[in-house]
């Protein structure tokens, strides 16, 4: 084929007439760049100053104009910010873009590296101090952040807030309120355990006063320690079996 003067002469029209055309391709994307560039970024659902500055850091990394712009990779670079869980992009004739932001909303300090959001998800921002704590497997994120909601809830009419929030790897739940008290909940029936506590907290609080710990893993009851004694306050709940 080599030694035939008309195969190589075909050969190199080819060559050269696929490198004109990409040439203009290249030519012409640039020139629609440079004819319809965005005059026009609004940005909507940055609420926090770290993914105001991100943003604006990224946007002019964003290559390409109104035409040739990649919305998706556009979102999916958008998407790799810390605070940001879901983004969108999209344009408007002839010179505006739009970004659209989902950000997390911190619900606790996860494991002490980073943040658990309300939605059960984690993700890499350094927990502000005043999260809650949560201590917990891996894997167990929705889970804790439905169930600290639940505690949340219950502990509110109270006046308390809840402070750290403890998960064995036996899945057994332990938590410390804003007044000090640990409650100890266990393994089984814990929504219903933790509307107990609250039912049942005020009257313990009235009779005996400053509680450090109670133990709710009793079936109708629960064995409570004074925040100045040293072992459990004798009660009905201590005549039950304890459960899990």
């Amino acid at each position: 084929m080599w030694d035939k003067p008309e195969v190589l002469n075909r050969i190199t029209k080819a060559v050269l007439a696929f490198t004109l055309l990409f040439a203009l391709w290249v030519a012409g994307r640039a020139a629609l760049e440079q004819r319809y560039p965005f005059s026009q970024v609004t940005v909507e659902g940055a609420a926090h100053s770290d993914t105001q500055h991100a943003v604006q850091a990224l946007l002019p990394k964003l290559a390409g104009g109104f035409f040739s712009m990649d919305l998706q990779d556009a979102r999916l670079r958008l998407e790799t910010l810390p605070w940001v869980r879901r983004a969108d992009v999209r344009r408007a004739w002839p010179d505006r873009l739009f970004v659209t932001l989902e950000e997390h909303e911190a619900a606790a300090a996860w494991n002490d590296r980073a943040t658990l959001s309300t939605a059960g998800e984690v993700f890499p921002v350094r927990p502000a101090a005043n999260l809650p704590r949560v201590l917990a497997p891996e894997g167990m994120e929705r889970e804790v952040a439905r169930r600290y909601g639940e505690f949340a809830q219950a502990a509110a009419p109270l006046g308390l807030k809840v402070e750290q929030v403890v998960l064995s790897p036996r899945q057994s739940w332990h938590l410390r309120l804003s007044s000090g008290i640990e409650v100890e909940l266990g393994r089984e029936r814990i929504e219903e355990r933790m509307q107990r506590f609250a039912r049942f907290y005020p009257q313990a609080v009235t009779a005996v006063g400053a509680i450090a710990r109670v133990d709710m893993r009793y079936p109708n009851g629960f064995s409570a320690q004074r925040a100045s004694a040293p072992s459990p306050l004798p009660s009905k709940a201590n005549q039950q079996e304890k459960r899990a």
